[in-house]
């Protein structure tokens, strides 16, 4: 096999062919992770909508405080960023 700047070029049709091969099976695999992730995404958002339909006003509650602590962090950082001329 020659070496060039690049890295290594294949020298046989059976090297690209192997190189094809282990692609597709880690694409495949890939692809696995892929479903398994979508499934447990599924179920979380399933989760989600199961407790906020049984406790909206918590979810609610949750929400807001969330925004105030939120609110709260983003108004620190700007007024951080100002500056003030005596």
């Amino acid at each position: 096999m020659e070496q060039t700047q690049a890295g290594s070029i294949p020298s046989s049709v059976q090297e690209v062919r192997a190189r094809g091969d282990a692609f597709e099976a880690a694409l495949e695999r890939f692809n696995e992770s892929l479903a398994g992730v979508r499934e447990q995404a599924k179920h979380a958002a399933q989760y989600a909508d199961d407790a906020v339909q049984k406790n909206p006003w918590t979810s609610v509650g949750i929400g807001f405080g969330i925004g105030v602590v939120v609110g709260a962090l983003i108004a620190m950082a700007a007024g951080s960023r100002t500056t003030r001329v005596l």
